[in-house]
């Protein structure tokens, strides 16, 4: 028996058109706009509380299924989300935050906050019939929507840019997918991967344009809260690449607004590399209009996409939420991985870091208030990245098995 489903359409942000979730689209005919799904929000507020929550035994992300669009009986999951929520004293003494919480999405199955997205897109896909899913990813989406693809016997497309890691590549490849590099920017990644789908018929799952991936995001904000005890943050922070996961939270944080389980909303933060920011220069601004990076460089590869599809989405995020964007420099990020794994113990990779990066910069510079309640959105595991880091890294010392070896090394240190 099929569980109730409360979702209802797919919507244009600009022009309001509406469309069958059914229906395979990631753009409105009318206007070219981005889409979104829409609720009913009265039904799940006559239905559904809180205290609902209590008593629920699921411990993923998918303890929110009511608020999915998704029936849960048909659901993908490897287990993803209900991530740790941890606070970070140490750091917060060493950046003047006065309550940091750190959310660790690294944690999640295939190290990165991605899989929140696949699961739903893997979900939705399977229901819809697809048997071949593509996606264009520099790397934590291409790794996850293949887990995901493979859990349901899938094939899976994955297009990237020349430069993405090694690691992450080896990690979707391992799953069977088909991995195929680009030479170009990201924009020709993304481009090339739409023309396939059309070509060859296949259900795309990108971050970019599918109207589901932003929906599995919105369980960060619906966990945090909850975890919060239904107070929400001040402040979160969040490092932006396409914005699939800052416009996923700001959308769970509008629906608990709107069903009465929080009293105020949260302020969003966005922070982008100094490499690629295109968001974070439309905010400095005050413009409403991305300009496109061509030629993004930046030590977060997670974060170089220099034609942000759902630019305008964070920045009416941004407005909506009386939130800021900033831009930071390699050197800034690779110092926030270095504090996070010495004050803290997490080892994460450098698109991650930025997150911390931003908000040390933004309290430095006093445009953010150190008294406020702050969560920092951990997003991927470092052991994604560590070539990144071999640069950083002091040499290993090799001993015989001898005491006064290890004495003499240790004198020296």
């Amino acid at each position: 028996m099929e569980t109730l489903l409360y979702a209802k359409s797919l919507e244009c942000i600009a022009c309001g058109e509406t469309y069958d979730l059914a229906e395979v689209i990631y753009g409105c005919r009318r206007c070219g706009h981005l889409l979104e799904v829409r609720y009913d929000t009265k039904a799940i507020t006559e239905n559904i509380e809180p205290s609902v929550l209590d008593s629920r035994k699921i411990r993923s992300m998918w303890r929110y299924f009511e608020l999915l669009p998704v029936d849960i009986s048909k659901a993908v999951s490897l287990g993803e989300g209900f991530t740790p929520l941890v606070k970070a004293e140490r750091i917060s003494k060493s950046i003047g935050a006065k309550e940091l919480y750190l959310k660790l999405d690294f944690s999640c199955p295939t190290g990165s906050f991605k899989d929140r997205g696949s699961a739903i897109l893997a979900s939705k896909a399977a229901q819809l019939g697809a048997t071949k899913l593509a996606i264009d990813s520099s790397g934590n989406a291409a790794t996850s929507l293949a887990a995901y693809s493979a859990r349901i016997n899938r094939q899976c497309y994955v297009f990237t840019p020349s430069y993405a890691s090694t690691n992450k590549l080896s990690q979707a490849s391992i799953t069977g997918a088909h991995v195929i590099r680009i030479r170009g920017t990201r924009r020709d990644v993304y481009e090339t991967t739409i023309r396939a789908c059309k070509e060859f018929g296949w259900y795309y799952c990108g971050f970019q344009t599918n109207p589901f991936a932003s929906e599995g995001m919105k369980t960060i904000a619906f966990e945090l809260c909850e975890q919060m005890e239904w107070v929400a943050p001040e402040r979160i922070v969040f490092p932006v690449g396409t914005g699939s996961g800052l416009v996923g939270c700001w959308n769970g944080i509008r629906m608990m607004l709107n069903l009465g389980w929080i009293r105020e909303p949260s302020s969003l933060v966005c922070v982008q590399p100094e490499g690629c920011a295109p968001i974070a220069r439309a905010y400095e601004h005050g413009s409403r209009k991305i300009e496109g990076v061509d030629h993004p460089k930046t030590v977060a590869e997670g974060l170089m996409i220099g034609h942000p599809l759902k630019g305008e989405m964070v920045l009416r995020a941004l407005e909506e939420s009386r939130g800021v964007a900033t831009a930071v420099s390699d050197d800034e990020i690779l110092d926030a991985a270095k504090l996070l794994a010495r004050s803290e113990g997490f080892f994460v990779e450098p698109s991650s870091a930025a997150s911390i990066a931003g908000l040390r910069s933004l309290i430095e510079q006093g445009r953010i208030d150190q008294d406020e309640r702050i969560v920092c959105i951990l997003t991927g595991a470092g052991l994604k990245t560590p070539e990144t880091y071999r640069a950083l890294l002091q040499p290993v010392p090799e001993i015989s098995p001898s005491v006064d070896e290890l004495r003499r090394l240790l004198a020296g240190t």
